[in-house]
């Protein structure tokens, strides 16, 4: 080293004091931003948990729904299939349906001639659909009081 050499000047205690505080205030606004910054996200985390609980239980709502319509409809496919109607023993289509005279509507004429899906022939299975239905407790003993007679 030569003499001449201009070193940096060392900061006194009182700036190096200063330096630090003003560091330590800067890191304090910044704790304080994010802590801030959290408590709104936070806040937006349970805003949207509520709205997806409540899509959730009217999603739920929807399919038990659908779930008592299948459930309704195997239950009238397996009662048409177990006891099908020959044309010599269906009721006369001269007298409205009682579903529909209890509902004020006027029934439409029925034309014997018109069958909206062929009887299996005989020592085939009654029903060739694929869908299984698991029944709950519940969906069973809703489906039991609505089956038709």
């Amino acid at each position: 080293m030569h003499q001449g050499e201009d070193r940096p000047r060392e900061p006194t205690v009182q700036e190096a004091l200063t330096n630090v505080l003003g560091a330590y205030q800067q890191s304090q606004d910044n704790m304080g931003q994010v802590i801030d910054i959290m408590q709104k996200n936070q806040r937006l985390e349970e805003e949207h948990h509520q709205e997806i609980k409540k899509e959730l239980q009217a999603l739920n709502t929807t399919m038990v729904s659908i779930a008592g319509v299948l459930a309704e409809m195997a239950n009238i496919m397996m009662e048409y299939t177990s006891h099908p109607q020959s044309p010599s023993t269906s009721k006369s289509t001269d007298q409205p349906s009682t579903s529909a005279a209890a509902s004020g509507q006027e029934a439409l004429p029925q034309d014997p001639q018109a069958t909206s899906t062929p009887l299996p022939a005989e020592g085939e299975p009654p029903c060739k659909c694929s869908l299984q239905l698991k029944q709950t407790p519940e969906t069973l003993a809703k489906t039991k009081t609505t089956t038709r007679k």
